[in-house]
């Protein structure tokens, strides 16, 4: 029993042993699951690593979202217009997603600071271990680790992580910090450190970056070789001073990723619904996005023009009177010319939301083929100054856009009553009985002017002249043999006051089936047109047995005057 406690003992001594002697920063060596972290920079470290992994899967959740979202319209947009609304979609959720990935690495980089050096070593070392590693960040971890061990009095793993160091990945100002750990750390130990105090010396580094004079590093090396080494707190202080890490700002990093991300997301979605027929930004996304796009554009170019001359004023290179008034000049152009272009986004979104959009209906699901929700809108606009209001209808899902729907008008209660007011005030004038009746015979002698009249709905002189307009048509489209002919088109109003007229049925074969198809003319609404203003009718095509849904076969202008009859040539809304 002895004899194997004893053997149990030599190799938990033996593996304390290799523990011991096994380099921390060895990466190709994976550390003991018992490594005595010290516990709160082990949370630190987890809590950071845990953060960072769940923003990374944050913005990729995001961008996909965004293309899925994207898929609702880019089918009705152009090819270049639908690419570059994907580009910047996904864009603008990876600078997000890096942009806050970034603040809370400031974060939690300004809280270790505030822990002792023992604390703060474990903190690194967790991260250097567990996270994500690169070649120019590998040698960053290892200096700070070996200023840590400085400063903790660790001189052997200091001098262990300095021999790691990729000098081929650094910039002169850690290249400097490097021979400067070299040179304390080479003195603790008791070596030759006149060989990294001369490559200290012969490097010039960043005012302000807190590195002694070269003569004075130089002049430590010669005392050590004369036997007296400086003071191991007074290197430790100039360790801990120098090239310190710069002080991030994470909620200035939020803010730039957050505008930065806006100004990508109104892009693509602007540029992408834009070059559309049927899709269009909500007004209340589009007037607050489009005036904040704005205002982000231009604190974005001050912000650039900002950090990049401090840029500037940490170098050391020389810089004539001539090349700073010239980068004075460039930033003070580049902040003028996006100040233009953001002048130029806003005034045009205050002109392009110049306009009422009202709900009509939520949650109407019996008119669209998915079975999804949707939100009805009617959007009351005006043509021109002084002009009368027209409206058009749509449906929408989110705040962001809305595809037009004719349907809905069929929920705005509000024209109904309006139709209906208009109708009362037709019928409120009083003549005699024989002007009625002369009235009722002249209107019965027409077919389509007595539908009106039995209706109620439009006085009779714009029914007189709606019914020219469809006679019109009517001609032009059994002209264009699109219409079966039929002797006259029989206008008449639906439940909600809207004007149609029947322009016959016939057979057709679809899909090897015969099936009985109607045609049906119905008003659109007043259209500017460069000549004068014309009437829009659109005409359907039925199937009165229910074999299919009703169709879209094209949309007509009429000219009030002439009664010339143009093809739009477009099938959809």
């Amino acid at each position: 029993m002895h004899g194997g406690d004893a053997r149990k003992g030599a190799r938990k001594a033996a593996a304390s042993c290799a523990r011991e002697t096994a380099s921390p920063y060895d990466l190709g060596t994976p550390l003991p699951r018992d490594y005595p972290y010290d516990p709160r920079g082990r949370r630190l470290a987890d809590g950071a690593l845990a953060t960072v992994i769940l923003l990374r899967v944050a913005a990729a959740a995001l961008a996909f979202a965004g293309l899925a979202w994207c898929t609702t319209w880019w089918a009705a947009t152009s090819l270049g217009a639908a690419i570059t609304a994907i580009l910047c979609i996904t864009l603008s959720a990876l600078v997000l997603g890096r942009g806050l990935e970034y603040a809370a690495g400031a974060a939690f980089g300004r809280a270790s600071l505030r822990l002792e050096p023992n604390v703060r070593h474990d903190y690194v070392l967790r991260v250097f271990r567990k996270g994500r590693r690169s070649a120019g960040a590998t040698p960053r971890f290892l200096l700070a680790l070996a200023r840590l061990d400085i400063l903790r009095g660790q001189p052997h793993l200091a001098g262990d992580a300095l021999a790691r160091v990729d000098t081929s990945n650094l910039k002169p100002n850690r290249l400097k910090l490097l021979y400067l750990l070299q040179t304390v750390t080479a003195i603790q130990l008791q070596e030759d450190a006149h060989n990294a105090a001369i490559r200290y010396a012969g490097i010039t580094g960043e005012k302000n970056a807190g590195f002694l004079p070269d003569n004075v590093v130089l002049g430590w090396a010669q005392d050590a070789a004369d036997g007296r080494a400086p003071e191991d707190a007074t290197m430790r202080e100039v360790c801990a001073s120098a090239l310190q890490p710069r002080r991030r700002r994470p909620l200035l990093a939020v803010s730039l990723s957050v505008m930065l991300a806006h100004c990508l997301l109104f892009a693509g979605v602007a540029t992408g619904v834009d070059a559309t027929d049927s899709w269009r930004l909500r007004l209340g996304y589009q007037t607050i996005a489009g005036l904040l796009t704005s205002m982000f554009m231009v604190a974005l170019a001050i912000a650039g023009v900002v950090l990049l001359a401090r840029r500037r004023m940490r170098q050391d290179a020389p810089q004539t009177r001539g090349r700073k008034v010239a980068q004075v000049v460039g930033s003070c152009l580049v902040v003028m010319a996006v100040t233009c272009l953001a002048l130029v986004v806003a005034i045009g979104t205050i002109f392009a939301t110049d306009g009422t959009e009202r709900i009509i209906a939520r949650a109407v699901r019996s008119d669209s083929a998915d079975g999804r929700p949707y939100d009805y809108v009617a959007l009351d606009m005006e043509n021109g100054y002084g002009a009368t209001l027209s409206t058009t209808y749509w449906r929408t899902r989110d705040l962001l856009v809305m595809q037009e729907w004719s349907p809905a008008q069929d929920y705005d209660t509000k024209a109904e009553r309006k139709t209906t007011a208009d109708s009362s005030d037709a019928g409120t004038g009083t003549t005699d009985g024989s002007t009625s009746a002369t009235e009722s015979e002249d209107a019965s002698s027409d077919p389509i002017s007595s539908n009106a009249s039995d209706s109620g709905t439009p006085d009779a002189d714009s029914a007189s002249a709606l019914a020219d307009q469809m006679r019109a048509v009517a001609r032009y489209l059994q002209e264009q043999d699109v219409v079966p002919d039929a002797s006259e088109p029989a206008l008449g109003y639906d439940a909600k006051g809207h004007a149609y007229a029947s322009l016959g049925t016939q057979s057709q074969t679809v899909n090897g089936t015969t099936v009985e198809v109607g045609y049906e003319l119905r008003d659109n609404g007043e259209s500017r047109q460069p000549s004068g203003t014309a009437q829009e009718l659109v005409l359907e095509r039925t199937y009165p047995n229910g074999e299919g849904d009703a169709e879209l076969v094209g949309f007509y202008l009429v000219d009030h005057q002439t009664l010339t009859v143009t093809d739009e040539n477009r099938t959809s809304w």
